[in-house]
C-alpha cells in the first residue's frame, strides 16, 4: 500500500483560512503575554516617577496623573488577563483584538500625557526627562506588542504622536524640525526592530503549524499502515482458513467420486447392478456438493470483485419464499423440522430473482442445518413505507454474540456451531447473502445467543417496492 503524501506548509506561502485564523490568534496571544508580563511593574514605576516630579510640580497634578495611569493599567491588564484565560478565545479573536486595542489606546494616552502635563518651558533637565520617558515608553511598546500587528499599531500611535508633538510645539524654529526628524527616525527604527520580531514570530508559528501537520500526517499514516497490516493479517488468516476448510471440503467429495467411480470402473463386485446404482447416487451427491462449493466460491469472488451484476425484474417475494421452503423440505423432513411461512400480504419488489432465491435458500439451509431434531424454522415477510423485511428464524443451537461478526466474514464459522453439529458449513453462505443484499441497497442483521436460536433479518429499501398499480399497468 502506497503511503499517503505528507503536505508541508510553506513558511513564506499562503495558508488555508483555518490556518490563517489560528496563526492570527497565536500572534495575538504572544503579544498579549508580552504586554501582560511587562505591564505588571508599571504601578511601582508610576510611583517612582511621581516622587521625582513631586520636587518641582503641584501635588494635585501628580496624584491625578498617577491615579489615572494606575486605573487604566488595571483596565488593560485585566482585559489581557481575562483574554489569556478565555478557553473560547479562538471563536472571538476579532472581538478580543478590538477590546485589547481599545484599552491600550486609553492606557497609553494616560501614561504619555505625563510629558504634556509636566512640561516646563525653559527647564531643560525636566524636559529631557519627559523626552526620555516617552522615548523609553515608545521602545517598550514596540518590543512588547511586535508579534501582534493591530496591538503594535495601537500601542505605538499615542507615544509617537506625543513624542513628535513635544519638539514641534515647544522647541524653537528650526531646532524643532531637526528634533522632529530625529524622533521620526527613532520611531522608524523601533518599527523596523518590531518588524524583525514580527517576522521571527511569524516564521516560528508557521513552523509550529508545519510540525503539527507533519505529526498529524504521520499519525494518520501510522493508523493507515496499522489498518493495512491488520487487513493483511486478516487476509492471511482467511487464506489459511480457506486452505484448511477447502482442503477437507473439496477432498471429501472428490475422494468419494474417485473411489466409487473406480469401483464401478473395475467392476469390483462383478455385475451387481443394484450396488453400482447406489454408488452412482453417492457420486452424484458428491459431485453436486462439490459443484455447490465451487459455485459459492465463484459467487463470493465475483461479489467481492464487484463483477456481480443484477438482472432486475419484478419479483414476487411470497412465491419466491414458497419455492425456497420447498427446496429445503427434504432436508427438514429428515430432521422432523416444522417449516412455516408468514406472509400476510403479497409483496413484489424490483430485484434480481436469482440472487434473492440464493439468499433465501442459503438462509433456510443454514437454519435447517443448525436446528436440532424436531425443531422449527420460520420465514416472515412484511412491508411498510420504508422497508421490505425478510426474517428467517430458528430455535436451533444459536451463536455466541461475540462471534456474530465472525460468521459474517468469509470462511468464518462459530466455534460452538462446529463443535455441536456434524453438519459443518464452509463459512461462505452468510457472506454471499450479505454481499447480494448489499448489492440491492439492503442490510443484513444477525441476532442470536447460544440455546435460543438465530434470527437473520434482511431489509430492502422502499425504492425496491413495486406498487400494485404498476404491476397491473405493465401486465
Amino acid at each position: 500500500m502506497a503511503a499517503a503524501p505528507i503536505a508541508h506548509l510553506d513558511v513564506s506561502g499562503s495558508l488555508s483560512a483555518a490556518q490563517a485564523a489560528e496563526l492570527q490568534l497565536h500572534k495575538l496571544e504572544i503579544a498579549a503575554r508580552y504586554l501582560y508580563s511587562n505591564l505588571l511593574p508599571l504601578p511601582p514605576i508610576v510611583l517612582g516617577i511621581s516622587l521625582l516630579l513631586a520636587q518641582s510640580h503641584p501635588l494635585f497634578d501628580i496624584i491625578a496623573w498617577g491615579t489615572i495611569s494606575v486605573l487604566t493599567w488595571f483596565m488593560t491588564t485585566g482585559t489581557l488577563y481575562v483574554f489569556l484565560r478565555d478557553p473560547n478565545r479562538a471563536a472571538h479573536t476579532l472581538r478580543w483584538t478590538i477590546a485589547i486595542c481599545s484599552t491600550l489606546v486609553v492606557s497609553c494616552t494616560a501614561f504619555a500625557s505625563i510629558s504634556i502635563i509636566f512640561w516646563v518651558d525653559g527647564d531643560r533637565l525636566n524636559n529631557i526627562m519627559m523626552y526620555t520617558l516617552i522615548a523609553g515608553a515608545l521602545a517598550g511598546a514596540g518590543a512588547q506588542s511586535a508579534p501582534g500587528t493591530a496591538i503594535f499599531i495601537t500601542n505605538m500611535i499615542p507615544y509617537s504622536l506625543v513624542f513628535l508633538l513635544l519638539s514641534l510645539a515647544h522647541e524653537a524654529w528650526p531646532v524643532n524640525i531637526g528634533f522632529a526628524f530625529l524622533q521620526l527616525c527613532y520611531i522608524v527604527l523601533v518599527g523596523l526592530t518590531a518588524r524583525t520580531v514580527w517576522q521571527l514570530t511569524d516564521e516560528m508559528l508557521r513552523l509550529r503549524l508545519d510540525k503539527r501537520e507533519l505529526i498529524d500526517q504521520l499519525r494518520r499514516s501510522l493508523a493507515d499502515t496499522t489498518s493495512a497490516q491488520a487487513k493483511a493479517e486478516a487476509a492471511n488468516r482467511a487464506k489459511s482458513e480457506f486452505l484448511a476448510n477447502m482442503s477437507h471440503e473439496l477432498r471429501t467429495p472428490l475422494n468419494a467420486v474417485l473411489g466409487f467411480s473406480e469401483i464401478i470402473k473395475e467392476r469390483t463386485f462383478g455385475d451387481a447392478a443394484e450396488r453400482y446404482a447406489e454408488y452412482g447416487q453417492h457420486i452424484h451427491f458428491s459431485g453436486t456438493h462439490l459443484l455447490g462449493l465451487i459455485s459459492d466460491i465463484l459467487d463470493l469472488s465475483k461479489i467481492e470483485a464487484g463483477k456481480r451484476e443484477l438482472d432486475e425484474d419484478n419479483v414476487d417475494l411470497t412465491d419466491l419464499a414458497q419455492d425456497a421452503l420447498r427446496f429445503v423440505e427434504p432436508q427438514a423432513e429428515r430432521k422432523a423440522l416444522k417449516l412455516t411461512l408468514d406472509a400476510p400480504t403479497r409483496i413484489v419488489v424490483r430485484a434480481d430473482e436469482r440472487a434473492l432465491r440464493q439468499v433465501l435458500v442459503n438462509l433456510l439451509s443454514n437454519a435447517v442445518k443448525f436446528t436440532p431434531q424436531s425443531g422449527a424454522v420460520s420465514m416472515h415477510l412484511s412491508q411498510d413505507s420504508d422497508f421490505v423485511l425478510i426474517e428467517v428464524r430458528d430455535n436451533g443451537i444459536g451463536i455466541d454474540p461475540r462471534e456474530l461478526d465472525q460468521v459474517m466474514e468469509r470462511f468464518g464459522q462459530a466455534r460452538h456451531d462446529i463443535a455441536s453439529t456434524k453438519e459443518q458449513g464452509t463459512g461462505l453462505g452468510l457472506p454471499i447473502v450479505k454481499g447480494l443484499v448489499e448489492l440491492h441497497g439492503g442490510r443484513v442483521q444477525l441476532f442470536s445467543s447460544p440455546g435460543n436460536g438465530t434470527t437473520v433479518r434482511i431489509s430492502l429499501p422502499a425504492n425496491r417496492i413495486i406498487a400494485r398499480t404498476e404491476i397491473t399497468s405493465a401486465a
